[in-house]
């Protein structure tokens, strides 16, 4: 099984880096270690943004890949994979206790060895994979998975009348998932499911039954007080939306449209069904703008309610109901994240296909079981074939960016994406045919409904890069972009990167443009001190506007009033970059506490 999983995947072991592998790793300095002493690690670990107080154990791995490998993708995905084989292998074992729980007497071992190869070739996980950053979804999972399976063990050793030790190595367990991603929050809810279908909160006792029920009830009484005083309160908040073009009712309500789409996409795991990017799908507005979000959301009752009806006398279907809603309970919920993500399935794809296993077995097969094994193996083949087929997509950069712009032609992330791939193929060479093709899937990611600026700052870097004229249209359209549109973090770093190759680099770009352009954004949001710092060198440095960097620097003092090292530090930065009267400016505010200009 292993070594079919791995062939798989081995194409695709080809490809770079994507999308959010960028900020998070490529361009993360803390990440890149030159060695492998406790202080370097740690100090990679804490690099995760924002706050880099999460996932310090996926990010700690990240720095090993560094450290070994320099920013060869090869390895970083090879990593990736490695994380894959050993949740396979964890998968299998984890089906045959669950198999075992669920009444099955014959076939059991093979039964979970072929659910176990289509949890892991299927194509829904090749972007959980080979997308490297989400080794933080997948080696969280392996982590939750061991705590399963020792809670189980525990509380069946419980039920047998012995001592349930196995259910303390839980918590070292859940710690080091939660050290990967947040995602590590569902132990309980998932542990919650196999009580209400194969354990059924028993023990060998009546003390230890009613504390399982009591524990359980009480639990969730406690969950649901935190997440109506707690959670809704602080993360439907509008404040935290301002990043989204929708609120979190709109999310909620698309979520079912979503879980669907989920849905559609494991049970038909056809190519075009899955596109990577989605930041064109367009949020509901109610329960019938779309009407299909009515109609999805009946559907998801229903399977609920169908799963609770059949808890009993088919528990195993019941539980992969359960484990596929109790795996989108986080990401399908209030908090503002994207509405849709394919690696959101890494778990939830096994709930799916337990409940389809539990489906076959009850199919009647009047001449012999035969020919219910080679349907199922036919599954596998095809399965595994639209498996490795997509994996070795993901093996060629230019092959997926084509892919991806063509299967949604619709979205800017992944026009954005062939057009950088383009630009690179030009190399130094204006006069290249790739030039020019850049150039014009960037002009068609403009026109995108789905785009940002991004558009307009690769036009505008790409120009001035090779001293071609910049069209003013090009920062008109940037600059109407953030006044009407909600300034995200792929914004600010858009803008950030024009900074950063007007400064580091010594790009000629209009300074006027950059100010105002930053002026825009900082009307909107609120940043982190050293942004408003550095825009007002920029400003002193290609202006001499010293008007607008006093107003920044008021605006940083005040930012910075909790964390004063900070400032100091931004201080000393200044005085690095030969801003010595910048710097003395600074100094002087924070030793008055700002003149409170904003």
């Amino acid at each position: 099984m292993l070594v079919v999983v791995a062939l798989v995947y081995w194409p695709g072991l080809g490809g770079g880096f994507l999308f959010d592998d960028f900020p998070a790793l490529v361009d993360n300095q803390q990440v890149h270690v030159s060695e492998l002493s406790l202080r370097a690690i740690w100090h990679a670990a804490t690099s995760f943004a924002p706050g880099g107080t999460g996932r310090q154990l996926a990010m700690a791995s990240f720095a090993l890949n560094y450290a070994l490998g320099g920013l060869n993708p090869w390895g970083w995905k090879l990593g990736g994979l490695m994380v894959h084989l050993l949740n396979t292998l964890l998968i299998y074992f984890l089906c045959r206790r669950l198999m075992t729980l669920a009444g099955w007497h014959s076939n059991q071992r093979l039964a979970a060895l072929v659910v176990a190869l289509l949890w892991a070739v299927h194509p829904l996980q090749v972007s959980s994979v080979l997308y490297v950053v989400q080794r933080m979804e997948t080696l969280c999972l392996s982590f939750v998975l061991l705590a399963l399976l020792a809670y189980i063990r525990g509380r069946l050793a419980q039920q047998a009348g012995g001592r349930g030790w196995w259910l303390a190595a839980c918590v070292p367990l859940f710690l080091l998932a939660l050290g990967c991603k947040e995602s590590a929050l569902l132990l309980p809810l998932f542990t919650l499911c196999l009580e209400l279908t194969l354990l059924r909160f028993e023990g060998a006792t009546l003390p230890q039954r009613r504390f399982w029920r009591w524990g359980y009830a009480g639990g969730c009484a406690l969950a649901l007080v935190l997440f109506v005083f707690v959670v809704i309160p602080e993360y439907s908040a509008q404040e935290n939306y301002a990043i989204r073009d929708f609120n979190a009712l709109e999310r909620v309500l698309t979520q079912l449209r979503v879980l669907p789409m989920y849905l559609g996409q494991v049970l038909l795991p056809l190519p075009h069904s899955m596109p990577f990017y989605y930041d064109d799908y367009a949020a509901s507005s109610s329960l019938l703008h779309p009407r299909t979000t009515l109609i999805a959301g009946v559907l998801l009752a229903g399977l609920v309610c169908l799963a609770w009806f059949l808890r009993r006398r088919l528990p195993l279907f019941a539980l992969g109901v359960l484990w596929f809603f109790a795996a989108h309970a986080i990401t399908s919920n209030v908090i503002p994240l994207e509405l849709v993500f394919e690696h959101r399935n890494y778990f939830a794809l096994l709930g799916v296909l337990l409940s389809l296993a539990e489906l076959v077995r009850q199919i009647p097969v009047r001449d012999g079981p035969a020919i219910k094994v080679a349907a199922v193996m036919a599954v596998v083949l095809g399965v595994g074939a639209l498996g490795a087929i997509r994996s070795a997509t993901w093996g060629d950069r230019l092959l997926l960016a084509t892919e991806l712009a063509a299967l949604n032609p619709q979205s800017a992330r992944a026009a954005n994406e062939l057009g950088v791939m383009y630009y690179q193929m030009a190399g130094d060479s204006a006069d290249s045919p790739f030039f020019s093709l850049a150039k014009r899937e960037f002009e068609r990611q403009s026109t995108l409904p789905s785009t940002t600026i991004l558009a307009e700052q690769s036009l505008i870097l790409m120009h001035a890069g090779h001293g071609l004229p910049v069209d003013p249209a090009w920062w008109a359209r940037l600059k109407q972009r953030l006044r009407e549109q909600p300034i995200t973090p792929g914004t600010s770093a858009a803008l950030f990167g024009l900074l950063g190759n007007r400064v580091d680099k010594g790009v000629e770009l209009d300074d006027l443009e950059i100010d105002e352009s930053f002026v825009l954004m900082f009307n909107k949001v609120s940043l982190p001190p050293i942004s408003y710092v550095q825009v007002a060198e920029h400003a002193v440095k290609y202006r001499g506007d010293h008007a607008l960097a006093s107003q920044l620097l008021d605006i940083a003092v005040e930012k910075g009033r909790d964390r004063p090292e900070q400032l100091h530090l931004l201080v000393q930065m200044l005085r690095e970059d030969k801003q010595p009267a910048l710097a003395d400016e600074l100094s002087a505010r924070i030793a008055s506490g700002g003149s409170g200009t904003k």
